[in-house]
């Protein structure tokens, strides 16, 4: 098998992934969507703007560019509904990050595995059904099950919960600065996949 070229920090007992950005190279679509959904409000969604957001769950993004944007009465609802329709008309422009995807199947077995995301749970379990990722990783939270999405640690903190392994010896894969913060304040170790890829 494929050897990883991203070090597994030794001691570590269990290993907890963002999804977007981190095991699926899905940003760039994800990008398109807000754009896509936003062209009600004449908004054009910077990338800067977008990336800097990473890991925030879809609503509370979209909170924050109204109030930029000084959108009146904005409809949530619809504009949310635009972006899931966008994804899932464009879900096959979405492909594996394959350094991330040896890790996980080279830890399959071996070490217990999460997926701490904020992005909503029906959304994931499409993509994770798409990419057939549960056969390797059955373990996840979602911005659904959470109270405090990402920088907030109760994502990552469920995640070692649900494998049964204490925070300080888990070790998070995470592409945002959000969700890194997040990992870093649950007494994680973090990789910074950005950093590899």
């Amino acid at each position: 098998m494929k050897t990883a070229i991203i070090p597994i920090p030794t001691g570590v007992k269990g290993l907890i992934f963002d999804l977007d950005g981190t095991i699926l190279d899905s940003m760039p679509m994800h990008l398109q969507s807000y754009n896509y959904a936003l062209q009600p409000w004449g908004v054009d969604y910077p990338i800067e703007v977008f990336q800097s957001r990473a890991g925030i769950p879809t609503l509370k993004t979209l909170v924050m560019i109204a109030e930029e944007y000084n959108v009146q009465n904005p409809d949530y609802d619809e504009i949310i509904g635009r972006i899931r329709y966008f994804e899932s008309n464009n879900s096959h422009q979405i492909t594996m990050i394959e350094p991330i995807y040896e890790i996980i199947k080279e830890a399959h077995g071996r070490l217990p595995m999460a997926i701490g995301t904020g992005n909503s749970r029906k959304h994931v379990d499409l993509l994770v059904d798409q990419f057939s990722l549960d056969q390797y990783i059955p373990h996840i939270i979602t911005a659904t099950e959470v109270t405090h999405g990402k920088p907030h640690p109760e994502t990552f903190l469920k995640c070692a919960e649900l494998i049964g392994i204490e925070p300080e010896d888990c070790v998070v894969f995470e592409d945002g600065v959000l969700g890194i913060e997040a990992a870093l304040t649950a007494g994680m170790q973090v990789i910074d996949v950005t950093k590899h890829l």
